[in-house]
């Protein structure tokens, strides 16, 4: 059977119920049938059984966030997941968005892109590409987060109590720019919990947004090298912070078991020594899409937050998708921005002192709309506020 066959098996399972219509951030947004899910499955049959090849119909398509909310809503289990994925791998992207994709999981890697980095933070050369440079560059430069940071770990960090067990820490590429501070916390509070955390230095990018941008061999080797880069570390878990992440990991194998990092830490033992000081903060959670729908562990983060005493949290309930989604906040601008604005209408509403989501995506758009609408919030990871409290109070 060939892709287009598959592709219309899975498709023609869909009875164009509508049960997900109002499940799908892109349709409640715009009210068009192709920003929804059966308008899209609808153009996919026409696609794959070549009845259609319009450029309208590829635009519905790229604006798909791959959330999988429908996929979650769907009673006929239709794999939604296969058919974006599968359409997008006959509609790759332009060579540019590919190169900026691969400059973005590779460049945190390289010794070169510490370099980089400070050339452009400190030499001049920011402002004036933010003056000069284009609407993607500018939005680019936006989304950095404030101060970027890139650098390497050890490989292994030892237990500050007694030895509990030894764990594995995936770092993503992105994610050491971007979850720097959060990945640092994680490996404070394993260690203060007793856990060895080994973070493999050939591992690389978990291939996310590769899956799903119509490049599925590259991913796949970067599967294979991440098995290879956890294999024989004699681990008994392997722990990522980003959910985007997660999602694409759980999909293949690895060495140990995986776990997001609330998921471990809620079923760990704590020692005796581990006490949390109290955090008078007012906390907005926010459930990304992937840690909702693909890993299914909507409810950890919020059940470790639960443990600091004086901590105000609420949730930010309301919101179907940041509009992050990978590489679709810079690929997709005004939809992004659109979706941000409205999620940030309850970040407003709720006005929180912190704002803790567990993707990197999810918090770089919250961070970059934080600070455009001049907002005192900070945007964290939940690890690094279970940290905080570990120091007592101190950040």
């Amino acid at each position: 059977m060939n892709q287009n066959e598959k592709l219309l098996k899975e498709a023609d399972r869909c009875v164009k119920c509508g049960i997900c219509l109002p499940h799908c951030p892109t349709y409640t947004l715009t009210r068009d049938e192709g920003d929804s899910p059966r308008g899209r499955i609808s153009l996919i049959q026409g696609i794959a059984g070549g009845a259609l090849d319009s450029e309208q119909g590829k635009q519905h398509l790229d604006r798909c966030l791959g959330c999988l909310a429908c996929q979650s809503a769907c009673p006929s289990a239709v794999n939604y997941s296969q058919l974006i994925d599968g359409i997008r791998l006959k509609q790759r992207k332009p060579p540019l968005q590919r190169i900026v994709r691969q400059l973005i999981t590779h460049a945190p890697y390289r010794r070169w892109s510490r370099i980089a980095l400070w050339l452009y933070r400190f030499s001049g050369l920011r402002p004036l590409l933010r003056l000069l440079g284009s609407h993607r560059l500018r939005r680019l430069d936006a989304l950095l987060p404030v101060p970027p940071r890139v650098g390497n770990w050890k490989h292994l960090y030892q237990p500050a109590a007694a030895h509990r067990g030894r764990v594995g820490l995936f770092t993503g590429c992105a994610g050491r720019l971007i979850d720097r501070s959060a990945l640092d916390a994680a490996i404070a509070v394993l260690t203060h919990l007793g856990y060895a955390v080994v973070i493999p230095k050939n591992q690389g990018c978990c291939g996310a947004m590769h899956q799903h941008s119509g490049e599925p061999h590259k991913a796949e080797a970067m599967t294979l090298g991440n098995q290879q880069a956890f294999a024989e570390q004699n681990l008994e878990a392997i722990i990522y912070l980003a959910s985007g992440c997660g999602a694409q990991l759980m999909q293949h194998p690895l060495a140990a078991p995986l776990f997001e990092i609330s998921q471990f830490l809620n079923r760990c033992d704590w020692p005796d020594s581990a006490k949390l000081s109290p955090l008078d903060y007012a906390v907005s959670l926010h459930t990304p899409c992937t840690l909702r729908h693909q890993i299914k562990a909507a409810d950890e983060p919020a059940e470790l937050l639960r443990r600091i005493p004086g901590i105000r949290l609420t949730l930010l309930d309301q919101i179907q998708c940041c509009g992050a989604a990978g590489s679709y906040l810079q690929e997709q601008p005004d939809m992004a921005d659109a979706l941000a604005n409205r999620a940030m209408q309850q970040v407003r509403e709720q006005s929180p002192r912190i704002l803790a989501t567990s993707n990197s995506g999810c918090a770089l758009q919250f961070a970059s709309s934080i600070r455009q609408a001049g907002l005192p919030i900070r945007s964290m990871h939940p690890i690094e506020l279970i940290n905080e409290s570990l120091n007592g109070g101190k950040q």
